[in-house]
Order: structure tokens, then sequence, then C-alpha cells
């Protein structure tokens, strides 16, 4: 009858209700909203990091009105770095005055497998010393090679065609180095698993040659029979005295963030903060490049560099080891 059928509107009651489904989703889905994570937290932490053997990397977590108020109390209106070895009491190396925009500075030291720890503070006009932040301690690695580690490998060649009798009583490594040493009847005979190493040994020196065998370090049989040796053969050699050197070039700098710098007529990206670094092969040679900055307002700035080398060897002299990226300091090489 008219008027029966039950309404849409209605809610679902009755068993099985609670299975109901509920309202879709939306029609249009929600995007997320964009975040942007914050230029400092303000902490006041000062970390320090190796690079390499010889520098070191130092960020300080200070807000930007914070930064600027230790500058404007501060002698010289920025702030200053400090690095020791191991502890304040140490040798330091010489202060570094940074930007007053730059919440991050390297800082070149001149020993490599050393315990360095770094202080972040400012001069008052009366040259009282005011400390912000102290670091951890960061250790630089070794700048020498590895040592040499010599690696011996011994190889067990598979059994083929043993009898069955043989293989039920005598173990894998036995029957592998008895069939390769034609011994098959040794190990029943009683012979241990060192003697038959031995025996493989001597069979492989006689096969080779005495010249060969010394070489690898295998014993040699002197009248044609076995013999007791060291299996490890002779000892290895200590490494003689070498010496590597070598050099690198690092131009950096600083400008407003919204600059645009250029070396040798190629741009290259500034930091959030202004400022640059850029890094050279320096070989011998004589090398000239230009640095140039354009502000947004069209102002600009230059500045032309000039660097040579030339090395004067005495003795035996390698080249240490370079980052492969390194390129020597010529327009072409900025990338």
């Amino acid at each position: 009858m008219e008027g029966d059928e039950p309404s849409s509107a209605a809610p679902a009651t009755g068993p099985g209700g609670e299975y109901v489904p509920g309202p879709g989703p939306p029609a249009e889905p929600l995007e997320p909203e964009a975040a942007e994570l914050p230029e400092a937290y303000g902490t006041g932490t000062l970390l320090l990091t190796a690079r390499e053997p010889h520098w070191l990397y130092a960020h300080w977590d200070l807000a930007r009105e914070e930064q600027r108020r230790c500058n404007a109390l501060a002698a010289d209106q920025h702030l200053i770095l400090r690095v020791y070895e191991a502890l304040p009491s140490g040798p330091a190396v010489p202060e570094v005055h940074v930007l007053p925009e730059s919440q991050h500075w390297f800082v070149q030291v001149p020993h490599a497998d050393t315990k360095y720890m770094a202080e972040l503070g400012y001069y008052r006009p009366g040259g009282q010393w005011v400390k912000i932040s102290i670091s951890d301690v960061a250790a630089t690695p070794p700048d020498s090679l590895a040592q040499e580690k010599t690696v011996q490998l011994a190889t067990i060649e598979p059994v083929r065609g043993a009898p069955p009798a043989a293989e039920a009583r005598t173990p894998a490594p036995g029957r592998a180095l008895a069939a390769a040493s034609g011994r098959e009847g040794v190990w029943e005979e009683g012979a241990s698993l060192a003697e038959l190493m031995e025996l493989r040994q001597h069979q492989l020196a006689r096969e080779m040659g005495s010249q060969a065998a010394a070489e690898l370090g295998l014993p040699f049989p002197v009248g044609g029979g076995p013999g007791i040796t060291s299996p490890g053969g002779a000892p290895a050699q200590p490494r003689r005295f070498w010496f590597d050197v070598n050099a690198e070039l690092v131009v950096y700098g600083a400008t407003e963030p919204d600059a645009r710098v250029t070396i040798g007529g190629r741009p290259i990206r500034l930091r959030p903060d202004g400022s640059f670094s850029y890094r050279f092969a320096l070989p011998d040679g004589s090398y000239e490049l230009v640095v140039a900055a354009a502000s947004a307002h069209h102002e600009w700035r230059q500045a032309g560099l000039r660097f040579s080398r030339r090395t004067e060897y005495r003795g035996e002299v390698g080249d240490h080891p370079l980052d492969v990226s390194l390129k020597p300091p010529s327009a072409e090489n900025v990338a």
C-alpha cells in the first residue's frame, strides 16, 4: 500500500544492526598540511664532528634572535669558536671569528687521529670571555693508509671414485686429503689429518717446482720425502718506512643569502646563512680564479684569486690519496 515503504532516513535497528556500515568517506580527500622544519630549535647545543683527518665541522643551535643579541653584546659584533685538543687545558687551535649570520663552520686542525672539543662564545668590550656552549669530544680519523694484511686460504678438493667402504669409515676431510695426495689407504692405517695435509703440501710443491713453491710459502722437500715444516710458511716482513704528502685548495666566504655567487663565471649554491665553500685539488702549477657576488638589487663585488704550488721532494715521497671528485682550480672544473 502507498506509504508502507520504510523511510531511508530511519536508523537501522534489530538483530545485526551493529554491523550496518556507517556513512561513507567524504567526497574530497583531505590533503595533509605542509609543514616546514624550523631553522633552529634554540637549544644552544654545539655539535662538533670530524669531516676529514684535518678538518672539523661545528654547528650551533641558536635562535636568530638569541644570536643577534649575542652579536650585539660582543666586542667584535660576532661569535668566536675555540677548538682545543682533548680538554680546554690542552693545546688550542687559533680562534675562529665566524660571520654574524653563520650557524656552522669548518675548522682546520693540525693533527689527525686526535680528540678535539670546541667552545662557542664572544668577548665583551672589556675583554671578558663569555661562554655560550661547549661541545662533546670529537676524534679525527688517521691520515695514513691501512696496514696490509695477508690472508692465507686453503682449498680441499672433492673425492672422486673413492671406494664405498673407505667413505663409510673415513671422515670427509680425511677422504679428500687422502685422495688428493694419492694415499687413499693412509687414513685406515692410522694417519692423522695434519699428516695428510702435510703430504698434500709436499705433493703440490713437487708439481710446481722449488721456486714457485717458495713464492707461495709451501714446504719443498729435500731428498724427495716429507719433512717437518711450518704450514704457515715464512713470517711476513715488516713494512718499510714511507711518506706521502698532498695538498688541496678550499675557497670559502659569505654574502647575503639572496645574492648570486660565481666562481670562474659559474654559479655555486649558497647555504641558508649566505656562506659558501668550494674544494679543489692543488697540483703543482699556477692558477687564477675570479670569485664574484651580485645582490638582488644588482650590486656586485669581485675578488681575483691567484694560487701556485711548487713541490720539492727529498727522498722517496709519494702522493697522499685525494678525494677523486676534486679537480684543479679552473673555471671549467666548477660544477
